[in-house]
């Protein structure tokens, strides 16, 4: 258990923080907008679960203005109405499995629920599944034991992680592929690193940059992949993939979760944004890339055929040798998409224009066929537009679309992650600021 900090020096550390924050947010927003920081002895913080109430309460309210828990079964979204920040404790188990296939959450709907949240262990997997989150992929093989953290304020305030506290480890079994050092430097977040711990559920992290709303602060060692997450925020959700309570971990352990309490309870105007389904609730359609990706390792060329169609199956096997197939896969690999079953398949209109859905000048480029006057183009680009931008004007004119374009542009950001298709980002819409330019720290609070 960790020695408890003095008040001053709470709050030094929160001041630093705060005054960061202000000065990114200045600067992304300009001298109208000002950060909502929170303190966290001035949180109140409502733990949703049953299995570790007394140990998350009881470390808690030596630390925040309140600490209460209430069960996941008696738990409605109008209790955390008086709090800051909810703690949701959701483990895996046969009933999570048959909630998730079910689509019920602890905490209700998706689009309803904007209280900041950190999402302790497998309830970032539990609910990703039900909400269909980006954290619906990855392992539930974590150690408690966390690597590459980030240059990031979450490690600075209100508690500073001494990273002078590494040690080297030889490089993990799932990791050699990936790193040429035979050493990595880790920190472990409990005393006896060696012991058998509880897994934790990390998050493959493939094309998070693509995602506004998305931060990665650390991963940790695991059984599949350097850079999956182990630590990260997606809109007002932090995911602390660490399965262990505050009385397993130590200092740095305890600090790492206070810090992250302390920083998502500035995010209640970001929100998740793509709709991204999780393997492990129903099919799901892979990222186009996959498919070149798999036919260039001889061992997965089974696993293409079984995420795609049986027509590309035969357009893919008719081109020769395992190398003219992967090349073949890779030079068409902007013109995938998804069928109805999930399985990818290549999409004519796409290739007909040589473009992929994600190109920057895809709706552009769709809006001139609707003014060209050919009706095979405007048929075309009618399927392309409601197929890949279904929030624009369905079945809107070419000047529908050309208003609504003009002014989404800004905001819209393309992903074959969440599911194939544009997005709207509303809070950079709401403040006027371009996506590319709203990222991390800067989708903070403001008022």
């Amino acid at each position: 258990m960790m020695n408890r900090s003095s008040v001053s020096r709470w709050n030094l550390w929160t001041m630093t923080f705060q005054l960061a924050v202000a000065a990114l947010l200045f600067a992304a927003t300009g001298p109208t907008a000002k950060a909502d920081t929170k303190r966290l002895e001035d949180l109140r913080v409502l733990y949703v679960g049953s299995e570790r109430a007394d140990d998350f309460v009881g470390f808690l309210s030596d630390h925040v203005s309140k600490a209460v828990a209430i069960s996941r079964e008696d738990f409605r979204a109008e209790d955390a109405r008086d709090f800051d920040v909810v703690l949701l404790d959701w483990p895996q188990s046969e009933e999570a499995r048959a909630e998730r296939a079910e689509g019920k959450s602890p905490l209700g709907s998706r689009d309803e629920w904007h209280r900041p949240t950190v999402l302790l262990g497998s309830a970032g997997l539990n609910l990703a599944c039900v909400w269909q989150l980006r954290g619906g992929s990855g392992c539930t093989c974590l150690d408690p034991v966390a690597y590459d953290l980030k240059e990031h304020p979450i490690f600075d305030a209100p508690f500073r992680i001494n990273r002078d506290t590494t040690i080297e480890i030889e490089t993990p079994e799932a990791f050699v592929d990936d790193l040429d050092e035979t050493k990595i430097k880790v920190i472990a977040i409990v005393d006896e690193r060696d012991r058998k711990w509880r897994s934790g559920w990390c998050t493959y992290s493939t094309a998070f940059d693509e995602y506004p709303d998305v931060e990665f602060f650390c991963g940790g060692v695991n059984e599949k992949t350097p850079t999956a997450a182990a630590i990260w925020r997606q809109g007002n959700l932090l995911h602390f993939g660490f399965q262990q309570s505050p009385r397993e971990m130590n200092s740095v352990g305890d600090q790492l979760l206070l810090n992250s309490i302390a920083y998502i309870s500035n995010f209640s105007q970001d929100h998740p944004i793509a709709i991204t389904p999780s393997v492990f609730v129903g099919p799901r359609a892979r990222p186009r890339s996959t498919v070149a990706s798999w036919l260039k390792n001889p061992d997965r060329k089974s696993w293409v055929e079984g995420i795609v169609t049986e027509e590309l199956w035969q357009m893919i096997e008719s081109q020769g040798d395992a190398e003219s197939m992967a090349n073949w896969a890779e030079e068409h690999t902007a013109f995938l998409t998804t069928d109805p079953k999930s399985k990818i398949t290549i999409d004519e209109d796409l290739l007909s224009i040589k473009m992929g859905f994600d190109d920057p000048t895809f709706i552009e480029f769709a809006i001139n066929e609707l003014e060209s006057g050919d009706e095979a183009s405007v048929a075309r680009a009618k399927r392309l537009l409601g197929r890949y931008v279904p929030d624009g004007p369905n079945e809107g004119s070419a000047a529908k679309w050309r208003d609504w374009h003009a002014e989404n542009k800004p905001y819209l950001f393309a992903t074959d992650f969440g599911h194939y298709r544009w997005y709207i980002d509303p809070l950079a819409k709401h403040r006027g600021i371009p996506t590319t330019e709203l990222r991390g720290i800067d989708r903070m609070d403001v008022r």
